[in-house]
């Protein structure tokens, strides 16, 4: 059965482990897709699909947090990683963020 885009990237999104993080481009590349097919997905989560989802563990390369969600999003994507221990300095980016990236296999 061949399983949609959309669902690849959830499937991969969702075996990020706790405390970890991921970029747009890392899982697009395992997918052969580009970062931005893999941010779109994402940016179009339904609420149960967001709810369920590890959504915020994805950043920008270099681990960023994109600048694109500074607002209430990009607020509430820094608290989720700071509640699992990732520590996101005061320009948005994930501290040692080579200990903390997370490639999908």
């Amino acid at each position: 059965m061949v399983t949609s885009t959309k669902a690849r990237v959830l499937e991969i999104v969702a075996a990020i482990p706790f405390g970890s993080v991921s970029t747009y481009g890392t899982i697009a590349k395992r997918l052969k897709l580009t970062a931005r097919q893999v941010a779109r997905i994402l940016s179009t989560l339904s609420a149960v699909e967001s709810a369920e989802l590890p959504w915020y563990r994805v950043v920008a390369a270099n681990g960023v947090v994109s600048s694109l969600k500074l607002g209430a999003v990009g607020r509430r994507q820094i608290a989720k990683l700071r509640a699992e221990g990732v520590a996101i300095s005061s320009r948005n980016e994930v501290l040692d963020f080579a200990s903390v990236a997370w490639v999908p296999t």
